[in-house]
């Protein structure tokens, strides 16, 4: 362990000295709390590589994702991440995401979608949290329309849970000309807040995958991944 200025450095990383007040992160800096292949094999027990559909994007607020999709009410924001038309109001510094896809052939969870958001300060980090946390609740058990696509789809929001700093929830996505209990693409949801950044998590199953266990579950999944970016915030901070 070694100590520089106002940091510490413990095992390679750099740490707030102890009775230090905790940094805001911005710039470059938030790219280091996504998480990579290894962290996400181990806490999904599989493998993972980039998705060379969907390169890993770093900047300011044009840096968050459009779908192109447009749906009715506050409920868009859960069933996809990052949207810029959902963060449009907010004072947003700096976005980082990346895409995983599975590597090997079988397997039970088809991609992951991870992204953090650093905003001025922890305070208005925390008010938008409460404010999508609110959002979620109120769109639990919602079906709503994507439209602005070619296909016309549907996503049911399920089983929102709110437990500070993480709000969670399961969408299944299909035709909207079909069942959501044909097909559907099933998802968890995560969205977290440590310090001045909020944190967004995707993890997308096979459609006919039926978890054996709690372990695989896509919004205990997304949950999980969302809480290890927490703590690499919590760590940076």
């Amino acid at each position: 362990m070694s100590t520089a200025g106002c940091a510490t450095i413990v095992d390679g990383t750099a740490r707030p000295a102890p009775g230090m007040a905790p940094r805001s992160l911005h710039g470059q800096t938030i790219k280091q709390v996504l998480l990579g292949h290894r962290a996400l094999s181990r806490i999904l027990n599989q493998s993972f590589k980039i998705d060379p559909h969907f390169r890993p994007r770093f900047g300011g607020p044009d840096a968050l994702l459009d779908d192109g999709w447009f749906s009715p009410g506050d409920c868009l924001g859960v069933a996809s991440m990052l949207q810029r038309v959902v963060y449009q109001s907010s004072k947003v510094r700096h976005v980082a995401v990346q895409t995983w896809r599975h590597a090997p052939k079988s397997v039970e969870v088809t991609s992951v979608k991870e992204g953090v958001v650093s905003l001025p300060s922890p305070a208005e980090a925390q008010a938008l949290f409460e404010k999508f946390s609110q959002q979620w609740q109120q769109c639990d058990g919602t079906t709503m329309p994507l439209s602005g696509t070619v296909f016309k789809l549907k996503a049911a929001v399920t089983n929102v849970e709110a437990t500070n700093p993480v709000v969670s929830a399961t969408i299944s996505m299909g035709f909207a000309s079909r069942s959501l209990d044909s097909a559907s693409l099933q998802s968890g949801r995560a969205l977290g807040v440590r310090g001045n950044c909020l944190v967004e998590v995707e993890v997308a199953f096979f459609a006919d995958t039926q978890p054996p266990d709690p372990g695989a579950d896509p919004q205990a999944s997304a949950v999980d991944v969302a809480q290890a970016i927490l703590d690499k915030v919590g760590a940076l901070s």
